[in-house]
């Protein structure tokens, strides 16, 4: 199965004041720790939705449709190559990639873990682009949650000790400490 990584990586930082996708944190900035932790897990293509300055980068094509657009905009692309991806956001530096092995060898269609829509992995077929697109279309900007909802994504256990912290001001900055 080939398996590509999405770095969500094209919000405007209001929160934070600056671009997360640059911020360091022991010695890489977010955005090579989020393509190294997917390349880990098994992505053997990373695509950067809201980044089309970077290799593999893509424009959000639809204006307003926050993260979810951003995400149907990457499957669209990984459909070309991939038949999974693991999405990660680009201000969870401290993401393991065991904890995204686990949502990719997850049966069925996609798995995200309890409570929390982001990181997630889906299987890429027609029938659930198709679903995404319409869930889109629909709403106009819908939660990445509600999109996972309507494709059918599981929710499972999260593993004990995981961060699923999303870092969004300069105090989540201040606490982050390293693992060692």
């Amino acid at each position: 199965m080939s398996l590509a990584g999405i770095v969500l990586c094209g919000g405007k930082s209001r929160r934070m004041g600056v671009d997360k996708a640059g911020l360091i944190f022991d010695g890489r900035t977010w955005l090579e720790i989020a393509a190294h932790t997917l390349t880990a897990a098994g992505a053997d293509r990373i695509l950067y939705s809201g980044r089309p300055d970077l290799p593999g980068g893509l424009a959000d094509p639809t204006p307003g449709s926050g993260p979810a657009g951003g995400v149907v905009a990457a499957l669209r692309q990984a459909r070309l190559y991939s038949n999974q991806v693991l999405c990660v956001p680009v201000d969870m530096p401290q993401l393991s990639p065991d904890a995204l092995r686990r949502l990719a060898a997850q049966p069925g269609i996609g798995a995200c873990f309890e409570g929390e829509p982001l990181p997630f992995a889906l299987r890429l077929t027609p029938a659930i682009l198709a679903i995404a697109e319409a869930c889109l279309s629909a709403r106009g900007a819908p939660s990445i949650r509600a999109l996972l909802h309507q494709v059918g994504c599981v929710e499972i256990p999260t593993p004990a000790g995981l961060k699923l912290r999303n870092l969004n001001t300069p105090q989540d900055l201040a606490s982050l400490k390293p693992d060692g």
